[in-house]
């Protein structure tokens, strides 16, 4: 095959591609406000004791389920404060764990829900917890 039409061919399938999610997008809601979604937050560390006394690192990934369209907006411009918000409440959680404690899977998805609705200002966003490692 020849070099160009191969990268031709490479360039035309690129900008189907791109051109693609534009195309596929559905109708737009009325009124303004579309649809909610999820949105991943980053990654919170914080710093434990681990059993031999050492230093260790809890990772924390999470995900907003945000129904309402409008929330959803907030949200996404409110990401930097949400992302402070989860490093306090993890590194205040992290901070009173036990060395040889596991985790509470129910007690850092309440706090992070708590923190959630303070900065949001309502409820209506789901925290969903992705993995919970501790190394």
């Amino acid at each position: 095959m020849d070099r160009r039409q191969m990268i031709t061919g490479l360039w035309a399938s690129s900008c189907l591609m791109a051109a693609a999610p534009a195309a596929y997008a559905g109708p737009k809601a009325e009124g303004g406000s579309s649809a909610g979604g999820q949105l991943r937050m980053a990654l919170t560390n914080a710093t434990v004791l681990r059993r031999t006394g050492r230093r260790g690192v809890m990772s924390v990934e999470s995900t907003l389920d945000i129904a309402d369209g409008a929330l959803f907006e907030r949200a996404k411009l409110s990401q930097p404060r949400l992302n402070a918000a989860f490093n306090e409440a993890i590194q205040l959680y992290a901070s009173r764990m036990l060395p040889h404690a596991v985790p509470d899977l129910n007690a850092i998805t309440a706090t992070l829900q708590r923190a959630t609705d303070c900065v949001l200002g309502r409820a209506g966003a789901k925290v969903l917890l992705g993995t919970v490692m501790v190394t």
